[in-house]
């Protein structure tokens, strides 16, 4: 009894040693550790920026390909579907249908979006925008939507490995 509080008592020291050391900041450099996370939550959504980016550039090379005009992104489109992937994250589903917003056309209806024609894509797992594109295109229903001439408007949001398109035409 007596080692197994000691090994105990020992690894609670080293802990304590280890997160003391971590909390150490140099005289004159503010908060370092709040600087730090600021600056990882900064670089983290520039990482889902990209890649969102990215997947409209693919999709508007596809939709070229094929002779069909590029579609523009939408600022409040792309706010709802980060919204969306945030939600399927954080509520552990995957599905069109959300228990917070329920479907996309009620959470497009929710964020003011007017549309004639409006379609949904999701993916979950893939690590790139080439992926994700590549697996959408190899899917009939999904390359519809990409491929939609009545689509003129695109919103792209990522996050942690869950993928949302929405498109809308007006």
């Amino acid at each position: 009894m007596k080692k197994r509080t000691m090994r105990w008592a020992s690894a609670g020291l080293v802990l304590s040693l280890f997160l003391a050391s971590l909390s150490f900041v140099p005289s004159g450099s503010g908060n370092a550790s709040a600087a730090t996370s600021k600056s990882m939550a900064a670089l983290y959504a520039q990482i889902q920026n990209e890649r969102a980016a990215k997947v409209v550039a693919l999709v508007n090379k596809e939709r070229a390909a094929a002779g069909l005009k590029p579609l523009t992104v939408h600022t409040n489109l792309s706010k709802m579907a980060k919204d969306k992937a945030i939600d399927m994250f954080k509520n552990k589903y995957f599905s069109h249908t959300s228990p917070l917003y329920g479907s996309p056309f009620d959470m497009m209806d929710a964020y003011n979006i007017t549309y004639r024609y409006a379609g949904e894509n999701i993916a979950k797992g893939q690590k790139s925008a080439e992926e994700v594109v590549e697996d959408w295109m190899n899917s009939p229903g999904h390359k519809a939507n990409m491929m939609n001439a009545n689509y003129n408007l695109i919103g792209v949001g990522y996050y942690n490995g869950y993928w949302v398109q929405e498109f809308i035409g007006k």
